[in-house]
């Protein structure tokens, strides 16, 4: 019959007022089997308690690898532009000619 519940979950029962506390980070449930509370610990905590953040964890739905890329390519993408600049205003002023070709001014010698 597959309408049972699994072994595991038969063992387990939520927590009585006096061990809501237990948990620091994550829910308390109650063993039957291990007369005892056990912690089931939220992402990126572990521990007995879920006292211990692990500081390697990357959640998967976080925009901020896309936010890094972003800024990154856009401070990029200024340099080029600032060294494109530069090497444009230098160059016009190597120009010898009667003429501010590169400023848009027209002057006469």
């Amino acid at each position: 019959d597959y309408s049972e519940e699994p072994v595991a979950l038969k063992l387990i029962q939520s927590c009585l007022e006096e061990h809501n506390s237990y948990c620091i980070n994550g829910l308390c449930a109650f063993h039957n089997e291990l007369k005892k509370p056990i912690c089931r610990c939220l992402t990126g905590y572990n521990g007995e308690r879920c006292e211990h953040l692990i500081l390697n964890s990357y959640v998967l739905n976080s925009y901020d690898r896309y936010i890094a890329v972003g800024i990154g390519a856009g401070i990029v993408l200024s340099g080029i532009v600032a060294l494109i600049y530069c090497y444009v205003r230098k160059r016009c002023r190597k120009l010898k000619s009667p003429y501010k070709i590169c400023s848009g001014e027209i002057k006469w010698i």
